[in-house]
């Protein structure tokens, strides 16, 4: 395939050169590529439609998608991730939608259904309307729970709707237990739904189990002692919630320069950046011997800190453990709290598991006023390291 300049299309279309120009930057003409300062489209593309057309609406239908019955707290990252996918999102319950039906549109790219039990002949009455709504080039994903045997009536559903109208239904199974102190992941099940609602082109009746990132709390409201990839993925679920709102107090020890480049190591430095970018108030201390001082001039981490928006700050390992050794005892090998709510806990190198959650009030409270007398006796590292 060859490539024809903006000059020599403006001759082939009848328009300006700075009018092709335009509709490349907009990204209206599909396969146009900048070489240097000369635009190149390649040859035989057809002239875009003028937006002012009728043609133009008729072919930019808007991208609409219906999600029924969803979970409120998946509605903020579903919505993010649909609007970034170019649909108009349109969050409804089913009763809603038996008694509106007037202002439900007559053309929708795709639906989200959220099955409080399996499919009875209510959702598969709707599910079959609906249907005439979608085209084949459209998608429907069911969330069901955790169940031992799939809906025969969903199964025989997907088959209809795929030879009826080309329609392809693919489900999410959430394994998460009812009844039990547990975090999941929101992100993580909607990421898992916007891939089967867009990327299975060419499937359907497909079943997929996700357990949302799922970490269990025991009575006490600590977690069990989590491997490294739990641990990192509990700590970036943490740190994407924070906002203006948020403060983050964190200790770490520096006794064996921990600091690593290691892709683990390398996300969790880029997350402490964005939460602070977004407003966050963002404190670490760093411990580590007075003598160390000039080694760490040249640590990388902390010059990426010293440059953010994060408070860094220096406590002297010695001076704390002649004045205050009990605070090191507390920190043993560090923590990140999440306001005064939560504690994420570094084990020892020696562990073969990475870290462990907390949600036990005392032992946050005890971090947290640990962290606060450990700043009466920090210094600014900016200061300390210059």
């Amino acid at each position: 395939m060859g490539y024809l300049t903006a000059k020599q299309f403006s001759e082939i279309w009848g328009i300006t050169e700075r009018r092709i120009i335009k509709l490349c930057k907009e990204e209206r003409i599909r396969g146009a590529i900048k070489n240097g300062m000369v635009w190149e489209i390649p040859e035989g593309t057809l002239k875009p439609s003028d937006k002012r057309s009728n043609i133009y609406k008729y072919i930019h239908i808007p991208k609409r998608i219906m999600i029924v019955n969803g979970k409120e707290e998946l509605k903020e990252y579903l919505v993010e991730l649909l609007e970034k996918e170019g649909y108009i999102v349109e969050w409804k319950n089913l009763d809603w939608i038996k008694d509106h039906q007037e202002e439900v549109s007559n053309y929708y790219e795709g639906l989200i259904y959220f099955s409080k039990n399996n499919i009875g002949q209510k959702e598969e009455t709707f599910l079959e309307n609906f249907s005439n709504k979608l085209h084949s080039e459209s998608s429907i994903v069911m969330v069901e729970e955790n169940t031992s045997k799939r809906n025969e009536v969903e199964k025989n559903l997907a088959q209809k709707l795929k030879n009826e109208i080309g329609v392809r239904i693919n489900t999410l199974i959430l394994d998460i237990p009812k009844n039990k102190d547990i975090l999941v992941n929101e992100q993580e099940i909607a990421r898992d739904i916007i891939e089967l609602l867009i990327k299975l082109k060419n499937t359907t009746g497909v079943a997929i189990t996700t357990d949302g990132g799922k970490i269990e709390f025991d009575k006490k409201g600590r977690s069990t002692n989590l491997e490294v990839g739990n641990f990192y993925r509990a700590i970036n679920y943490y740190f994407k919630k924070l906002n203006k709102e948020s403060y983050l107090w964190c200790a770490s020890t520096m006794l064996e320069d921990e600091w690593t480049q290691t892709p683990q190591e390398m996300q969790f430095r880029l997350i402490n950046l964005e939460a602070a970018n977004r407003g966050a108030n963002v404190e670490r201390i760093f411990i580590f011997h007075k003598n160390q001082i000039k080694e760490f001039k040249e640590n990388k981490t902390l010059k990426i800190y010293m440059q953010s928006n994060i408070k860094t700050l220096f406590v002297d390992y010695d001076e704390i453990n002649q004045k205050a050794p009990r605070l090191l005892k507390i920190v043993h090998n560090g923590w990140d709290g999440i306001d005064q709510s939560t504690l994420i806990v570094d084990l020892p190198e020696t562990s073969k598991k990475r870290g462990y959650i907390s949600k036990n009030k005392k032992e946050v409270m005890e971090a947290y006023e640990c962290f606060q007398e450990l700043k009466k006796y920090s210094r600014d590292l900016k200061e300390v390291l210059k």
